[in-house]
C-alpha cells in the first residue's frame, strides 16, 4: 500500500513563500508509492493549478473568499482546513498515512493528530525559536539596538511542545538540527534534508545591470540584522576595493539608519524586492550573504543555478555551499573577515570562473524535482515497512 501524505499548511496556499515550498515538493514527491494531497486555509495559487489535490478551508466562490484579507477569513477557513484534516484521517483507509504540517499550527490540532493513529512530521524553516532567539538577541545587544524578532518565550515553550509531540523533524541544514539537539529532540527524529529552486524562474540571457568596473557582489533578501546585513555593510566599508555592491530587498529601518552613509555610495546600489531576481544574478559575479539564521536559504541554492558562486555564513550556504569549492564560507560574524573575504574574491578572478562552474553543475542537484525525491525516499525507509 502506498503512504498517504497530506500536507498541512498554516498560511493561504500562493505561488511564494513556504507554502510555494510546500507546493512544488508535493507535486514533487508524489507518485506511486507516496500519494499527497494539500489542505490549506485558502488556495490563492494561480491557475493552471496544481498536479496534485487541494483541500481548501474556503465555502462558497474560490475568486470571493480569496478576495477578504486573511486576518479576517483566518478563525473560519483554518478551522475548516484542520476540520477536514482531521476527518480524512478518521476515515483513512489502509496504508500508512502521514501529516505534514506545515508553518505555526495550533498547539491543539498537534495534539488531536497525536491521539489519532497517524504519523505526524514536522518542517522546521528555521533554526529552533530558542536558539534564534539567543542568536538574534546577541546580534541587535552588540548594536545598540532592541531586538526585533518577536520571538517570546511562549512562542519557544509552544515549539518545545509541539516538535517533541512530531514523529519525525525534517531539517533543511545542519544547523537546524543542532537547534533542535539544543533543546533536546533526538536525533532519530531528525531527517537532514535541503530545500531547492525551479531551473524554469531563472531562463533567459537578460542582466538587469551593466557592467561594473571590477566585480558585481549581490546580496538578496530582507536586508536586515538576522540576514547579517550589518556585517557586510561594515566589511564593505573596510574592504575599501574596487567593485559594486547590489543589495536587492526591502531595508530593516534600523539598518538603514546606521548604515545610511554606505547606502548613499556611488559604489552600492539598492534595489527593491523584483521578481526578476533571475536578471539580477546574471549580473552578479559572487553572491554575498553572511545570514546569521536560517533555515535553507533558496537565493544560494538560485545564485548557484545560475553559475553565481556564494561568500556564505555556514547558514547563508544551506545545504549547498562547500568551502572553497563552489564558493566560500566565512565561519565568523567579524567584518573584518568578511573584508578580508571580499578582498580575496575581487583580486581572484580565476576563482570566480572555478566556483561559479562547480556551483553550476552541483546545482543539478538541488532542483525541487530531485530535492522532492530525496524526501520522499527518506520517508518510505523509514515508514512503508511499518
Amino acid at each position: 500500500m502506498p503512504i498517504t501524505l497530506d500536507f498541512m499548511i498554516g498560511l493561504p496556499l500562493e505561488k511564494r513563500g513556504p507554502s510555494y515550498t510546500a507546493a512544488r515538493l508535493a507535486e514533487g514527491m508524489d507518485d506511486a508509492a507516496c500519494r499527497t494531497r494539500l489542505f490549506t486555509p485558502l488556495d490563492r495559487w494561480p491557475e493552471p493549478g496544481l498536479s496534485v489535490p487541494v483541500i481548501s478551508g474556503a465555502i462558497g466562490s474560490k475568486k470571493l473568499v480569496n478576495a477578504i484579507p486573511f486576518r479576517i477569513s483566518q478563525p473560519i477557513t483554518r478551522r475548516i482546513a484542520e476540520h477536514r484534516l482531521i476527518a480524512e484521517s478518521r476515515r483513512a483507509g489502509g496504508g500508512r498515512r502521514i501529516i505534514f504540517l506545515w508553518g505555526e499550527i495550533p498547539l491543539a490540532l498537534a495534539h488531536r493528530l497525536k491521539a489519532l493513529d497517524v504519523t505526524v512530521v514536522r518542517e522546521k524553516f528555521n533554526c529552533g525559536k530558542a536558539v534564534a532567539k539567543a542568536i538574534l538577541d546577541d546580534a541587535y545587544g552588540r548594536l545598540g539596538l532592541e531586538p526585533a524578532h518577536q520571538i517570546t518565550d511562549a512562542m519557544i515553550a509552544k515549539e518545545h511542545e509541539e516538535l517533541h509531540l512530531a514523529d519525525a523533524v525534517y531539517c533543511p541544514n545542519a544547523m537546524v538540527a543542532e537547534s533542535l539537539r539544543a533543546i533536546d529532540i533526538p536525533d532519530s527524529k531528525l531527517i537532514p534534508t535541503s530545500y531547492g529552486w525551479e531551473p524554469e524562474r531563472f531562463t533567459g540571457t537578460d542582466r538587469a545591470l551593466d557592467p561594473a568596473d571590477g566585480p558585481t557582489f549581490l546580496f538578496v533578501g530582507t536586508i536586515c540584522v538576522r540576514k547579517g546585513a550589518h556585517i557586510l555593510l561594515e566589511a564593505w566599508k573596510r574592504a575599501g576595493i574596487k567593485g559594486r555592491l547590489v543589495l536587492a530587498g526591502k531595508i530593516e529601518p534600523a539598518i538603514d539608519a546606521l548604515y545610511r552613509d554606505v547606502f548613499d555610495r556611488e559604489d552600492v546600489l539598492h534595489v527593491p524586492f523584483t521578481p526578476s531576481v533571475g536578471a539580477f544574478y546574471r549580473s552578479a559575479d559572487w553572491f554575498v550573504f553572511p545570514s546569521l539564521e536560517e533555515g535553507g536559504p533558496q537565493v544560494t541554492y538560485e545564485a548557484g543555478g545560475c553559475g553565481v558562486p556564494g561568500i556564505v555564513s555556514r547558514m547563508g550556504g544551506g545545504a549547498f555551499t562547500r568551502d572553497g569549492i563552489d564558493g566560500r564560507i566565512v565561519a565568523s560574524d567579524d567584518p573584518d573577515a568578511w573584508a578580508e573575504a571580499l578582498t580575496e574574491a575581487a583580486a581572484r578572478p580565476d576563482l570566480r570562473a572555478e566556483y561559479g562552474r562547480n556551483a553550476l553543475a552541483r546545482a543539478d542537484q538541488f532542483t525541487w524535482t530531485n530535492v522532492a525525491a530525496q524526501r520522499r525516499a527518506a520517508l518510505i525507509d523509514r515508514y512503508a515497512g511499518i
